[in-house]
């Protein structure tokens, strides 16, 4: 990193000799460390073990890296070290190897696609409700796990081999997400010892690979086109350079689906069990949109416009319970950001969890209020700041996959049933790649006549 820049971009407090601010970046509250840094200017500089980045503080910044300055930017390093584990899948590649990987996996994600998977989602959601007993508690960021695997699984997976697949991802993941967080930030002499962590991570890692690129085996020899996720990465062709995708890209798209798939929706879900156990008068009045709208039926597309407090909710739980507290790019050609140059090889970062938290933009910023994107309540500014799925060519290519599958999770759950926090529980919150609860206890109340 030039000179220049280390002269025009403040430094963050609490550098140390080797570390840098590596350890300040594993504590506990990193997103609340992150925050902490807005004050200090819309660029500053830190060191992640010797190599220096330049953390992003504004959207503006943001979205200049991302949309209007994208080919001047790559994927950066902590996708470069989380290659050689979860694979050269969409999550990881680079270029127009992402783009041509983007075009052939993205018809799985079509409106029609969606509106087929509404019914499974519905159909999942219910039977997971009645799974819980009145009167007795459940652990309810397993439940969410459970339903997000079933929801990813019987949506996108046709083929019963494909079961024991999602069952392997679901069991694997705090193992694949602890490590990988682990290997990515860590400075690579801390990285390499050998850790019970490590290892771990190793295994899942290796057997998740092996189950993927078995399933494709299977797909190749067992099945037709099931007109399932797999089914349409074999018989893909990029219409532009006329390639297709190999059995090894497959596998790792497959990798990448079932560890996003999973974990995002079932972290935010949890979240948004605990904010709804929360606030009685919250959820009332989510209890009474649903029974408007929906009533007892199962919730088809057309409902989805009328359910716009739902909406709000799922859009208050994606600002302050963002999964995804850092992400970073690097610089492929000379950039100014900010008035500051940098150079091809430079890394810049940015956290969506500390950027939707920022009070400049969000008063007061760590209340849950979905009030806050209701009617005329969001101002431009946070419309441009709040960026759950990201922006430009990198944004989450199951974002209204997604989005839809919140918002049936919720209402679905909010019909069924109504869940309460255990007396004097406290949330703690973990953060290996993501931001998530440690646990979360629920007990189980009847709704209505259900």
């Amino acid at each position: 990193m030039t000179t220049l820049l280390a002269r025009q971009a403040p430094t963050a407090p609490g550098d140390l000799p080797l570390l840098g601010h590596t350890l300040s970046l594993l504590r506990p509250d990193r997103v609340g460390y992150l925050t902490s840094l807005q004050p200090v200017g819309d660029l500053v500089r830190i060191r992640i073990g010797t190599h220096p980045f330049l953390v992003l503080n504004s959207p503006e910044l943001v979205r200049t890296v991302m949309v209007e300055e994208a080919k001047s930017f790559d994927r950066g390093r902590i996708f470069q070290k989380a290659r050689p584990y979860v694979g050269e899948g969409l999550f990881t590649a680079e270029g127009t190897e992402h783009l041509r990987q983007r075009r052939m996996v993205q018809p799985a994600f079509h409106r029609e696609q969606i509106q087929r998977s509404i019914r499974i989602m519905n159909d999942v959601v219910r039977k997971q409700a009645a799974t819980w007993r009145p009167g007795a508690t459940v652990a309810m960021d397993r439940e969410m796990h459970v339903l997000a695997s079933e929801i990813i699984g019987q949506c996108m997976f046709l083929a019963p081999e494909a079961r024991e697949v999602v069952q392997l991802a679901r069991d694997e993941l705090p193992a694949l997400l602890q490590g990988l967080g682990q290997r990515t930030l860590l400075p690579d002499f801390l990285a390499r010892v050998p850790t019970p962590v490590g290892r771990r991570f190793d295994a899942a890692c290796a057997d998740l690979r092996a189950a993927a690129a078995r399933l494709v085996t299977v797909y190749r020899e067992n099945h037709g086109d099931l007109g399932d996720f797999v089914s349409l990465l074999l018989g893909a062709h990029d219409a532009r350079t006329g390639t297709t995708l190999t059995d090894t890209q497959i596998r790792d798209q497959i990798m990448t689906l079932l560890i996003a798939g999973i974990e995002t929706p079932a972290t935010l879900m949890t979240w948004a069990m605990y904010e709804l156990a929360r606030d009685p008068a919250l959820r009332a009045r989510l209890e009474a949109e649903v029974d408007e709208v929906v009533g007892d039926r199962d919730i088809e597309a057309a409902d989805l416009p009328a359910l716009t407090l739902t909406e709000a909710f799922v859009d208050e739980n994606l600002r302050l319970h963002h999964p995804l507290w850092i992400l970073m790019r690097r610089a492929v050609k000379p950039v100014t950001l900010g008035g500051v140059t940098i150079e091809p090889g430079s890394e810049v970062l940015y956290s969506p969890a500390a950027l939707q938290r920022d009070p400049t933009i969000f008063p007061d910023p760590l209340r849950f209020n979905p009030d806050r994107w209701l009617g005329d309540a969001p101002t431009d500014r946070m419309r441009r700041a709040f960026m759950p799925y990201g922006l430009g060519n990198r944004q989450c290519i199951g974002d209204a996959f997604s989005g839809v599958q919140m918002k049936i999770t919720i209402a679905g759950i909010v019909a069924a049933r109504r869940l309460d926090l255990p007396a004097g529980f406290r949330p703690k919150t973990v953060i290996s790649s993501i931001v998530h609860l440690d646990r979360l206890p629920m007990t189980v109340h009847q709704r209505g006549n259900q």
